[in-house]
């Protein structure tokens, strides 16, 4: 499959408006995000993940948002798509993603160690699939 210019420049752009937005709400709701996957989880009757110390992983959270959301930006700002940052920002996702899947069989059976590993796995896998397609 040969990815166009456009489907991957859209495909980054989008992830940034998200990571960008997941930057602010690490930064304004830490606690409140921690509780929402916590709640979602309840649902499933999977433990929760203890609130405490959650500023420290938060402003490290943000700053990871802050650096995958400028992988994407530095990526499409020229004309055409610059691969570097893409593969940096398919590093980074795919350490998440299995970090949160060690922790979710390891440590805690919880629900957000999980969606992260769904969430960034997927980001990571697809990310991947459209750079490895891409031909500039």
């Amino acid at each position: 499959m040969v990815v166009s210019d456009s489907l991957l420049r859209l495909w980054l752009r989008v992830w940034m408006v998200v990571f960008a937005l997941g930057a602010i709400d690490f930064l304004v709701f830490p606690t409140v995000t921690l509780n929402v996957l916590n709640s979602a989880g309840n649902l499933f009757g999977m433990p929760a993940i203890p609130s405490r110390v959650i500023e420290f992983w938060a402003a490290l959270a943000v700053a990871y948002m802050v650096l995958v959301a400028a992988f994407c930006w530095e990526a499409t700002k020229e004309r055409g798509i610059d691969a570097q940052p893409v593969r940096f920002l398919v590093l980074g996702k795919t350490t998440s993603s299995l970090v949160s899947l060690l922790y979710f069989v390891v440590v805690v059976h919880a629900f957000a160690f999980l969606a992260n590993f769904l969430v960034d796995g997927f980001i990571a896998v697809g990310t991947f699939a459209l750079l490895r397609g891409y031909k500039s």
